[in-house]
């Protein structure tokens, strides 16, 4: 039996040795391993749900589905381009503008304003200008406005492939409307990793091979998340057909 300080005997879990700086032994008491846990589960959650958006992001947020108006410009751009290069072929002449264009334009019944000027997918007018005496159309993307980025950027009949640069940012991806199903689907999963991992974590057990199994269960679920995360967002991209 240890001695106290003061030459008694007594029971070490009733009075402690002054020079032991921890009682327990390196053992954690009850609410630090709660403590331990949720910290554990709270950043494996927050891990999964933040994948799981930005897999989303770079997925879904280029789809056509996604960003039906600026498809319906790609669509514009396309057709229009052939149509004014048969009018030039016709007329022996380059328009300089679209008022030399104003019955192509009624006559196909694209959409225009009082002017006569076609209107893009977000319903701003599209841009006529002459290029080395080639006809060329933009779009001002969906801030009506030169230049931007993301879905702000400007679309041309010189490039009608959907470059980088339209792919809507981060920020557009989680502000736009359509985007609300495929992040409540994002932030379940996120939920559901903490609450798997509030049931696998055992903090008392982290060493040796039992934090090496720990580590193999986090990863198990967060990818087992992640997947389901990937296929139920498939059932919230918007239809605008």
């Amino acid at each position: 039996m240890p001695r106290c300080p003061y030459g008694h005997t007594t029971n070490r879990t009733r009075l402690y040795w002054r020079d032991d700086p921890d009682p327990y032994n390196g053992r954690m008491t009850k609410y630090q391993r709660i403590g331990l846990r949720i910290a554990i589960s709270t950043s494996v959650g927050v891990l999964v749900a933040s994948i799981a958006v930005v897999v989303a992001w770079r997925n879904i947020g280029w789809m056509s589905n996604f960003q039906p108006e600026q498809a319906l410009t790609h669509q514009l751009l396309e057709v229009m381009e052939p149509l004014i290069e048969t009018y030039c072929a016709e007329t022996k002449t380059v328009p300089q503008s679209w008022g030399e264009l104003h019955h192509t334009v009624e006559h196909y019944s694209f959409t225009h304003n009082k002017d006569g000027v076609p209107l893009d997918g977000w319903g701003h007018p599209l841009l006529y200008s002459v290029k080395e005496g080639h006809p060329v159309i933009t779009s001002c993307g969906r801030d009506g406005k030169p230049g931007g980025i993301g879905v702000d950027h400007d679309l041309s009949s010189d490039d009608k492939s959907t470059p980088t640069e339209n792919r809507p940012t981060l920020v557009q991806f989680l502000l736009h409307p359509s985007a609300r199903g495929v992040l409540l689907t994002c932030l379940a999963c996120g939920i559901g990793a903490f609450w798997l991992s509030m049931m696998t974590v055992n903090p008392s057990a982290l060493h040796g091979r039992a934090a090496l199994l720990l580590v193999v269960k986090l990863a198990l679920t967060i990818l087992g998340t992640l997947i389901v995360a990937a296929v139920l967002s498939i059932f919230h991209i918007p239809n605008h057909h």
